[in-house]
């Protein structure tokens, strides 16, 4: 195991370091001899913490101003932690600046500080600026690169290796990418950032149509179709479309994938279509659009072609936070219970299906990221009077509620984070579980038998859980027996689970 290491910021001094040390007890034992490039500023030390065995070299690199700290000893976890809470030091979007900055000495200052702190999360940005102009920023990115490699990757490539030579057309990287959700936003984004198809794309599109998930597959389809890949007419003729329940079509989208297919081979092949006017061109009208560009949303089929070509853009941060709504390390949650709480920002939403379909702004909200537990709702309704520390994890079975009782724990919670908690409405309900593409389901376009583990693009999780949820006016919203994000019933006497809603400010 690596020992632990900080980067202070570039404008901390020596001598402003030295003096937090010293007052956290670590003693300079010894420094460079070499008169340093800036006086003052000593290029090599040693500390030592007195009365233990822990030990902190220091190294500064006076061209980039790169200060690293790193700890050694029994306890140089807990040295580290301490040191850190003192001293100014680089976090994770600063390191992201200048990663990306368009200077070449703050360029190389991120690589170096990356590879000190072993920051394994900037390995997609290191890996890129590996094909930078400047030589000195694609050299470096190299190295920091491989030092970041962790343990057991040399094997993964090795079988990377050899699944491509077995499959010298397929991108494997593509087909390894975790998680099928991530796989069809890349294509997705494909559709949206490139104009034609490529070697390159065109690989991703054999991996893609002839994925494990069946979404994946459709939306290689639509993928080919709008970037004119006519290199994987082959490919695309042979993907196979959802054919049962089970992989979540019912008869009439197994139809509808099939002819979706087989018109997109059509038209990558150059065969005619029905001529100009005649009924049939009619029908395939709107198809054929969604085939050439963004899909004209009118009802439920042509939304369908929506969500399947349209990437999920995180969307604006919040401007500012309510005041009971704190972010600790990328994750908002309530201040003073500690609930998790999930941000919708105020983007454009389809809603409904049919005749009420419909696009709806979101004012932005941030909403629960799980139905309220049992445990965390009694502690709620004890605390509400005085709260003392925070609620238990909210990961537990969600608290079984009728509508009165869940407008009470909203109005505890209330009184606990002195800011108006409520139910969400339907609109905001829909919109926390389908995000801004039109998906029918939280998941995605088909249904899954593990559809209750799975979040929505705005990681709302538990919408489909066993029991439906609240919303305002006595509606039920998600559960078991519901799962399309459109379905919601009155159920004023009936018994469900409770979620909250804090507007944006």
């Amino acid at each position: 195991m690596r020992s632990p290491a900080l980067v202070a910021l570039p404008e901390v001094s020596f001598e402003a370091m030295d003096r937090v040390l010293e007052a956290l007890g670590w003693f300079l034992q010894s420094e460079s001899q070499t008169p340093p490039l800036i006086p003052g500023e000593p290029e090599l030390a040693v500390y030592v913490k007195r009365g233990t065995d822990s030990a902190l070299h220091y190294t500064f690199n006076p061209v980039l101003r790169l200060r690293v700290l790193e700890f050694s000893g029994p306890d140089a976890v807990g040295e580290w932690a301490a040191v850190r809470k003192a001293v100014p030091v680089l976090e994770a979007p600063a390191l992201a600046a200048l990663l990306t900055s368009s200077e070449t000495r703050e360029v190389l200052l991120g690589l170096l500080a990356t590879e000190a702190l072993r920051e394994r999360a900037s390995m997609e940005r290191v890996a890129a600026l590996r094909f930078h102009p400047e030589f000195s920023v694609s050299r470096t990115a190299e190295r920091v690169l491989a030092s970041l490699v962790p343990d057991g990757t040399e094997e993964a490539f090795a079988r990377l290796k050899a699944e491509k030579e077995a499959h010298p057309d397929r991108s494997v990287l593509f087909a390894h990418l975790p998680g099928e959700e991530q796989r069809r936003q890349v294509l997705r984004w494909l559709i949206h950032d490139q104009s034609a198809s490529n070697p390159d794309v065109d690989a991703v599109l054999r991996s893609a149509l002839v994925d494990a998930d069946a979404e994946v597959r459709v939306t290689a389809v639509m993928a080919a179709a709008r970037l004119q890949a006519r290199e994987v007419l082959p490919a695309l003729r042979a993907a196979r479309m959802p054919t049962s329940t089970r992989e979540g079509a019912d008869p009439r989208d197994r139809q509808f994938y099939s002819n979706l297919r087989d018109l997109v081979a059509q038209v990558l092949a150059g065969r005619p279509l029905p001529p100009q006017g005649s009924p049939k061109r009619e029908r395939m009208a709107p198809l054929l659009r969604a085939l050439s560009g963004p899909a004209d949303v009118r009802d439920d089929p042509t939304l369908l072609l929506h969500a399947l070509t349209t990437p999920v853009d995180p969307g604006p941060r919040p401007v500012g936070l309510p005041e009971a709504v704190v972010e600790r390390e990328g994750t908002y949650r309530l201040r003073r219970s500690g609930l998790e709480a999930r941000w919708v920002p105020p983007v454009e939403h389809w809603l409904g299906t049919g005749p009420t379909l419909r696009r709806v702004k979101s004012p932005g909200f941030f909403v629960a990221r799980v139905p309220v537990s049992r445990a965390a709702a009694a502690w709620a309704m004890a605390a509400s009077q005085g709260p003392v520390g925070t609620a238990g994890p909210d990961a537990e079975e969600p608290l079984p509620c009728t509508l009165a009782e869940a407008e009470a724990l909203c109005s505890a919670l209330s009184r606990i984070e002195g800011l108006a908690l409520r139910l969400p409405s339907s609109e905001e309900w829909e919109m926390a579980a389908r995000g801004p593409d039109g998906r029918l389901f939280p998941w995605g376009n088909s249904m899954r038998d593990d559809g209750a583990t799975r979040a929505s693009p705005w990681g709302v999780e538990k919408l489909v859980a066993s029991l439906p949820q609240w919303a305002q006016g006595g509606l039920l919203c998600g559960g078991r027996e519901q799962p399309l994000c459109t379905s919601r019933r009155e159920g004023a006497l009936a018994v469900g689970t409770s979620r909250w809603v804090v507007p944006a400010p």
